[in-house]
Formats: C-alpha cells, structure tokens, sequence
C-alpha cells in the first residue's frame, strides 16, 4: 500500500509540473501581451493595404462588407440604423457566425470614431461561446503611409480591470484570434486593392 502511496503521489507531481509548464508556456507564447505604445495588454495584427487610408477606413465601416471579407463572421445587421448611422458613435450591431443566425453571435456597440486614424467598438453579449469575458472591445487603427498606402491594425483587449481568470482566457484564446485576424486582413487586402484596380468599390 505505502509504495502504491508512493507511486501515486509521484505521478500527482508529474502531472502537477506538466500543467505548471504548459500553463507557462500558453501565457508565455501567447500574442496577448504588452506592446509598445499602449498602457494595457492586448492582442493586435497589421497588414499593410496598397489604396488610401480613407478608402479602407470607409470599407470595414460598412457592416454589410463583413461578409466578404471575414473567415468568422458571416453577416452583420445594424441594429439601430434608423437613428444613427452604420458605422457612426453609437450605432450597434449584431455579429453572426452561421447565415441561419443559430450558434455563436454577439453584439458591438461604436464607441470611437476618428476619421481616417481609429474606430472602436465595445463587444458584448456573447452567446454560444465555449469561453467568454466581460468589458471587451476592438479597435481598428489606420495609419497612413502615403496617398496610395496605409497600415491597418485591428486589436482586442479589455477596457478597464481585468481579472487573472478572463487574462487566462484571453492567453489562451489569442492564438485563434489572431489566425482569423490574419486571414480577414489578407481578405481585406486583397478585395480592397483589386478593388483599386478594377475600379468596383465596396464602400
């Protein structure tokens, strides 16, 4: 009995310091962290676009664009457009990521807009998540280049405090946030600058 004791509290250990590890490593390694130039942790991913900073900040401001350019998202409904603008301060939305708008779906509410620099929005309502957190928002960051080219940066992070129980989930969830975010980027890369080419606008 004692050596089975003994056997077990040795794998009790091992299992302890395989968790202490991998728990390091998620926090360690993931793309939520610190960042030059802001006063809280956050997620973000850039891409630069070849067309003006103006022309891509009016293109993600229209919802109904999601739709072609997100691996997420497949459609967006403005939920008070008869009293404030799409894309203005103030408008909400509603985010779903199947057409028959079942599963996974939340709501953003625009909370900044600077014209050609910065649009934030505050997500909440989260249904059909495996994990989700409180005082959430996103931001597009526009940073022109020249008159032909800018940088767009989106990010996620938490508004406020955070507790180390939502930190843990944002650690973890950083990774497949940060895949979508490439994928969308280069969607909204590629429609936007043959939109510049071709002439057809999506604005």
């Amino acid at each position: 009995m004692y050596c089975m004791g003994n056997k077990l509290s040795k794998w009790l250990f091992l299992a302890l310091i395989l968790t202490f590890t991998v728990v390091t490593a998620i926090v360690a390694f993931s793309p939520y962290k610190s960042s030059p130039g802001f006063s809280y942790k956050l997620l973000q991913h850039s891409v630069e676009i070849e067309a003006p900073v103006d022309t891509v900040f009016k293109f993600l401001g229209k919802s109904a664009n999601a739709s072609h350019w997100s691996v997420f998202v497949d459609h967006i409904i403005p939920l008070n457009a008869g009293k404030i603008s799409d894309g203005a301060v103030g408008s909400r939305r509603r985010c779903f990521c199947n057409e028959d708008e079942t599963g996974k779906q939340w709501d953003e509410l625009i909370t900044v807009v600077i014209p050609g620099k910065k649009r934030q929005l505050a997500i909440y309502n989260l249904k059909e998540f495996p994990m989700s957190a409180e005082n959430l928002a996103t931001e597009q960051i526009y940073e022109k280049q020249n008159n032909k080219k800018c940088r767009v940066t989106f990010t996620v992070f938490f508004v406020g405090r955070s507790g180390v129980t939502d930190n843990f989930k944002m650690y973890l969830a950083a990774y497949e946030i940060t895949r979508i975010f490439s994928k969308n980027m280069e969607n909204i890369k590629r429609i936007v600058e043959n939109s510049q080419t071709s002439g057809i606008h999506h604005g």
